[in-house]
């Protein structure tokens, strides 16, 4: 089990996981302190209409400082966190617009909003390790019986390569008639990082035929595993998804890992996370725009062919 380092304090925070997202376009602003990094903010910049920006990069759930606020009182280790953050703030270089979702080790955005940055809040759900059976009597009837109904339709693997996920994913998009917005070959390089560093799994749903019909993607550090991406075909059953989140929930379990549902996107997900029972947990967001940046953004807002130039 890869160990808490402070200064990169998630799986996304890591040199391999950042060059692959940005194809190597990462970069890091740090601050030291008698000769020793105490905290790192890592960010990519992009350069559009002649206006930089820094957003979250493909496939990079959460990103923020990482600090290193030491031994002491909590009172001297806050203000040490509030001045490090200020200070990694005003390194960074000259930006039109700059956001970025924190981890959860983030408790406060306060360093960010006295820089004159906006704030705004997520939220996630939580399960934390304990035993198998406490995980199941935590959770919702109906969801229990939803798995328990698929645990006899479908056999569950976590062996899948990253191509043939991304190559399923694709398909079955096609098939709803939908369009991805993911940068798939990107995403296909990040996954196969992670399976190569030991820290990913994709759990795999497979039929009688060994054909599968729905798979997720999911990754894990020191604290958290990240549930990431999911998919399934049209003519899989509802509780697919489900039984594949059980199993993951169970190998983080195992690992002595926090499941991260990785932030509530609609009323669909809250009502599917909360059937297995957790915490919700907030994320939160820091944006700043200059006013510039933000009419334009609003002129592609009124005209959508100006988004094929400016983001």
């Amino acid at each position: 089990m890869k160990s808490f380092d402070p200064l990169v304090p998630t799986i996304f925070h890591e040199p391999w996981w950042l060059s692959a997202a940005t194809r190597g376009r990462a970069d890091v602003v740090e601050v030291s302190e008698g000769g020793r990094t105490v905290g790192r903010l890592p960010y990519v910049m992009e350069s559009r209409l002649g206006l930089r920006s820094s957003n979250m990069p493909t496939m990079t759930h959460f990103l923020g400082p990482g600090i290193n606020d030491g031994a002491g009182s909590e009172p001297n280790r806050f203000a040490k966190r509030q001045s490090i953050t200020r200070e990694l703030i005003r390194k960074l270089p000259p930006l039109s617009s700059f956001r970025q979702k924190m981890h959860r080790d983030v408790k406060d955005v306060l360093a960010f909003q006295a820089e004159g940055y906006e704030a705004t809040v997520r939220f996630t759900f939580e399960i934390h390790p304990a035993a198998e059976d406490v995980i199941w009597k935590g959770m919702r009837d109906k969801t229990r019986n939803v798995i328990r109904r698929s645990e006899e339709i479908y056999r569950v693997s976590n062996v899948m390569d990253p191509e043939a996920f991304f190559r399923f994913y694709s398909a079955n998009l096609k098939a709803k008639g939908e369009t991805a917005n993911i940068d798939f070959p990107t995403c296909q390089d990040v996954a196969l990082r992670s399976l190569d560093h030991g820290r990913g799994h994709l759990w795999v749903a497979m039929d009688d035929k060994g054909e599968p019909k729905a798979a997720i993607y999911c990754v894990w550090d020191a604290q958290l595993y990240h549930y990431m991406l999911s998919t399934r075909a049209p003519d899989s059953a509802n509780g697919a998804i489900p039984l594949l989140l059980w199993n993951a929930i169970k190998s983080a379990a195992s690992m002595g890992l926090i499941f991260d549902f990785d932030s509530v996107a609609n009323q669909g997900s809250i009502l599917l996370y909360s059937g297995f029972g957790g915490y919700v947990s907030p994320r939160y967001i820091v944006m700043k725009s200059t006013s510039i940046y933000k009419t334009l953004r609003e002129i592609r807002r009124i005209k959508p062919e100006i988004s094929k130039r400016f983001v």
